[in-house]
């Protein structure tokens, strides 16, 4: 697989907490964004097959929250 290369500019929030991310998953930033691509990728496709994602608070809980991506 070819890797192509590109810059991304953040806001000094968003890269602290891209650091953060990468620190907390013992990995580094440009995994951290590999994944969230690949994870809006899933989202995308569960979307278009008409899929939902739903949360749950708690394991004992009943009470479901439906998320809706755009």
């Amino acid at each position: 697989m070819k890797h192509q290369r590109m810059t991304l500019s953040l806001e000094a929030g968003e890269m602290a907490e891209l650091e953060q991310m990468a620190k907390r998953g013992n990995s580094n930033k440009t995994e951290v964004i590999r994944r969230a691509v690949r994870i809006h990728m899933l989202l995308e496709q569960m979307r278009s097959e008409g899929k939902e994602l739903h949360v749950q608070d708690q394991p004992d809980s009943r009470q479901l929250e439906r998320l809706v991506f755009i």
